[in-house]
């Protein structure tokens, strides 16, 4: 038996979404309640920034001085820039402090500042109906409807009306199809996208962006981005799998919701794109998570040379084979509507569901 990753690609099924505070906070909403993508479902505060000011040495006086120089004290609020100690005479000088917040400590010729706390707001990021509350911390969303995983993704969560800038899949997103109707929308490119794409598309103020592959050395810009992005299939000019660019192109126009966040360990976190799809009903399902690979099974094709490539297996043969490297593999064949199928090795390739 062999397990291999597997990338969800489905056009109904049920969507838990966990939404989950840093720190404990309070929960606002009940379990029943329905919910939009920008609604505050729960919130906490913040510890702020602590920061420690060496009076002495910015007054240029001992320690055991500090304190006659001081002009806020422990318990003290105080604003960035206010003065909070003062040196008179020939040798003036004075210390500001760096942000707003309230006097903490001092001693040692230190002066310690909390900082304000932040307030964080949780939103629900999908339409849906709260199943569950976790307590303190946050909620369980459930809502039927279409989901994308992505192979990598950048920036945060948003959400927007789905708009397809392309034609087919290999076709690379530009600059001079993106247009001022593309204000607030989530934008879906095909084999990638050039840096004056998303310049223009930062400039529209769009909502998300979706391609099949981005360019390595853009790969920085993309994380600076104020709006996430999504990329179906890996870093490169790689043609967005047909079963991915068929299920967004059938749900342009529609509402969606997308993620570019990604954790690789301790709770593998992937990017993607959910599409709720209010009074669906839930078809059975062929493939359940965790399933060996078998013949009949939708895959997709990972690395080089078929990358991107979807088929079915057809079948698993019992021995290695000889690859292009030199050498023997275990693999799968793969139909992937050619005369003959294609031999692909197993880590390259993941199941589609």
């Amino acid at each position: 038996m062999y397990y291999a990753f597997e990338t969800q690609v489905t056009a109904l099924t049920n969507v838990r979404q966990r939404r989950m505070l840093p720190v404990p906070g309070e929960v606002l909403v009940n379990v029943g309640e329905r919910v939009d993508p920008t609604q505050v479902v729960a919130r906490a505060d913040l510890i702020g920034d602590f920061r420690v000011l060496p009076v002495a040495r910015l007054l240029g006086v001992p320690a055991s001085q500090v304190k006659r120089h001081l002009r806020a004290h422990p318990g003290d609020e105080v604003k960035q820039g206010q003065i909070v100690a003062r040196r008179r005479g020939l040798a003036a000088r004075s210390v500001k402090s760096p942000i707003d917040g309230v006097v903490k400590a001092s001693g040692g010729g230190r002066l310690l500042i909390e900082g304000r706390p932040n307030t964080l707001e949780l939103r629900a990021h999908v339409y849906g109906t709260v199943s569950n509350i976790l307590e303190d911390y946050g909620v369980i969303i459930e809502t039927m409807g279409a989901v994308i995983q992505g192979a990598w993704g950048a920036g945060g969560e948003s959400s927007g009306v789905l708009k397809c800038l392309v034609k087919s899949p290999d076709k690379l997103l530009v600059d001079k199809i993106i247009d001022p109707s593309c204000h607030g929308m989530i934008l879906v490119g095909g084999a990638g996208l050039d840096e004056a794409a998303l310049e223009r598309a930062q400039d529209l103020q769009v909502r998300g962006i979706v391609v099949g592959g981005l360019a390595p050395e853009l790969v920085p810009h993309a994380e600076t981005l104020p709006f996430p992005i999504v990329v179906t299939e890996g870093i490169g000019t790689v043609s967005m799998s047909a079963p991915i660019f068929r299920l967004l192109t059938t749900n342009e126009g529609r509402e969606a919701s997308i993620s570019g966040r990604m954790q690789t360990r301790w709770g593998v976190v992937r990017p993607e794109i959910v599409f709720p799809l209010p009074g669906e009903t839930l078809p059975p399902t062929h493939t359940q998570p965790g399933t060996p690979l078998t013949v009949g099974v939708q895959v997709r094709v990972v690395r080089a040379p078929h990358m991107g490539v979807v088929g079915t297996v057809v079948a698993l043969p019992a021995h290695p084979r000889r690859i292009e490297t030199g050498a023997k593999a275990r693999g799968a064949e793969i139909d992937v509507g050619q005369e003959a199928p294609i031999f692909v090795p197993l880590p390259n390739l993941e199941i589609l569901r």
